[in-house]
């Protein structure tokens, strides 16, 4: 045998080895997050009326509110997906391809843009991301939701939507990078 044939052996090992550390370690991120939430709230039969959307775009993923590197890897939360957002005057309906996230007006707390939300990071404030409340097992658990839109004309709208929850603090933001209205106008 060849030196050409065990170097491509060796790589294509070292490559299986690679991947299947990332899966074990995907898999050890959601067992380790099932405590944050216990299921996500399901779609009512009448969301109420449509009050902007729907929009297109790419749902970027969601994190623990406050760590815009805590990914949440719990579906259908934990991966990329193309979707479609949609508010409605009872929520968010967040249609994705594994399924719909809906996210009640009672536990929303707003919608806001930043530049940076699970290890995406988007010049001038590109994501547009819902902050929302879901119930846990010890209580609620604060949850950023990012979206990119095709369309970012429409961002201003969507910002203006407040929900009824309390995120817990006296400040909206924390301090991951992001970029405010005032700084895309």
């Amino acid at each position: 045998m060849s030196q050409q044939f065990w170097t491509v052996v060796v790589v294509l090992a070292v490559f299986l080895a690679i991947v299947g550390l990332m899966a074990v370690g995907w898999r050890n991120r959601q067992s380790g997050q099932e405590d944050l939430y216990d299921d996500l709230p399901t779609p009512p039969g009448d969301p109420g009326e449509v009050v902007l959307g729907p929009l297109g775009g790419v749902y970027v993923g969601s994190t623990v509110a406050g760590d815009w590197q805590a990914r949440v890897a719990r579906p259908p939360l934990g991966h990329r997906s193309a979707g479609t957002l949609t508010a409605h005057t009872g929520g968010l309906a967040l249609a994705l391809a594994d399924g719909t996230v809906w996210i009640p007006r009672a536990d929303l707390v707003g919608v806001r843009r930043e530049s940076a939300l699970a290890n995406k990071v988007v010049p001038g404030g590109g994501l547009l991301v819902a902050r929302w409340r879901v119930a846990g097992r010890e209580g609620h658990t604060v949850i950023d939701s990012g979206f990119r839109a095709d369309d970012k004309d429409t961002y201003p709208r969507w910002e203006a939507l407040r929900g009824y929850a309390d995120d817990g603090s006296d400040e909206q933001h924390t301090d991951s990078p992001r970029s405010s209205t005032e700084e895309n106008q």
